[in-house]
C-alpha cells in the first residue's frame, strides 16, 4: 500500500504459544494496523473500509487494551499496548463525516 493515503497506524501484538520439549513457549510480534482511505489492513488480512462496520477498544490491563473490529467476517480482536483512541476516532471520522 502507498503509506502517502495512511491515515493511523497503531502497533498490535500476536501471541502465539507453542509447546517445544515439554515446555511451553511464547513468543510475541509486533505487527500493525493500518487505516487508509478505503481499507484497514493487518499482517495477515485486509478490509474494505464497506465492510467493516465498527470499532471499538477495551481496556484488557492496566497496560494494555483490546482493539475490535466488526467486519463482515465476524469481531477481530487486536492486543494494542498504546491508547487506541486516535486510531479509532480517525476510523469513525472516515465512516461518518458527521462525528
Amino acid at each position: 500500500m502507498d503509506n502517502s493515503n495512511l491515515l493511523a497506524s497503531i502497533t498490535y501484538i500476536d501471541t502465539e504459544r507453542s509447546i517445544e520439549a515439554g515446555e511451553m513457549k511464547i513468543v510475541h510480534t509486533e505487527h500493525a494496523l493500518h487505516l487508509y482511505e478505503d481499507t484497514v489492513t493487518a499482517s495477515a488480512s485486509h478490509f474494505h473500509l464497506a465492510n467493516v462496520w465498527d470499532m471499538s477498544y477495551r481496556s484488557f490491563s492496566d497496560e494494555a487494551n483490546l482493539l475490535y473490529l466488526h467486519t463482515h467476517r465476524g469481531v477481530l480482536a487486536y492486543k494494542v499496548y498504546t491508547d487506541p483512541g486516535h486510531f479509532v476516532t480517525a476510523f469513525k471520522r472516515l465512516k461518518n463525516a458527521d462525528y
